[in-house]
């Protein structure tokens, strides 16, 4: 049995901190781990806590489910609690999954460098538009610049592209992104 009910009542279950505890000291090496939570009380997953994360040595990542786990073990434990959103799940494992992969990528080998450097929330903005064969879709053309082999032209459209996108969709991004309010404007 791994949970029990919770101390002066109420819904649902709570995982016990013996079993937690007993997990946690049965792993190698945890002196130099650092321990996440994945709780909707942490704070909210970004790029840069992202990219944080990723240099860390090691990372253990716990787990709740339902009402969570005892909150006794999560204070002798727990670094850090990283939440994915404002909503509640009914365990932590989806969340733990999109932590692995945001950070992973990050890590030496999983891809090339060139692969992060000029994607969405990389450099403040949203990623310019992709595209890929054929020239044409359904009547619609690739834009032209991408076509012409000139890499000046290309970055120029690329950068006019990402602030255009992320004014449109998160304009919110725009006010940590170092650009002048015409620069802004004009996109």
């Amino acid at each position: 049995k791994v949970d029990d009910t919770p101390y002066g009542g109420g819904a649902g279950m709570v995982i016990m901190p013996d079993v937690v505890y007993r997990a946690y000291k049965s792993i190698d090496n945890i002196e130099n781990a650092k321990v996440i939570y994945m709780s909707p009380q942490g704070q909210t997953l970004n790029q840069a806590k992202v990219e944080s994360l990723a240099k860390e040595d090691h990372l253990i990542i716990l787990c709740g489910h339902y009402e969570g786990i005892d909150q006794r073990v999560l204070d002798k434990i727990v670094d850090e609690e990283i939440s994915i959103g404002d909503y509640v799940l009914t365990g932590g494992e989806i969340p733990a999954m999109a932590l692995i992969d945001s950070v992973s990528r990050y890590v030496d080998g999983v891809l090339t460098g060139e692969s992060i450097k000029e994607e969405s929330f990389s450099q403040g903005l949203l990623e310019y538009p992709q595209y890929t064969r054929p020239e044409v879709f359904e009547g619609v053309q690739v834009p032209e610049v991408l076509l012409s082999g000139h890499h000046e032209n290309i970055d120029k459209w690329r950068k006019e592209q990402s602030i255009h996108i992320t004014k449109k969709k998160r304009p919110d991004l725009l006010k940590n992104y170092p650009l002048s309010k015409k620069e802004i404007l004009e996109k």
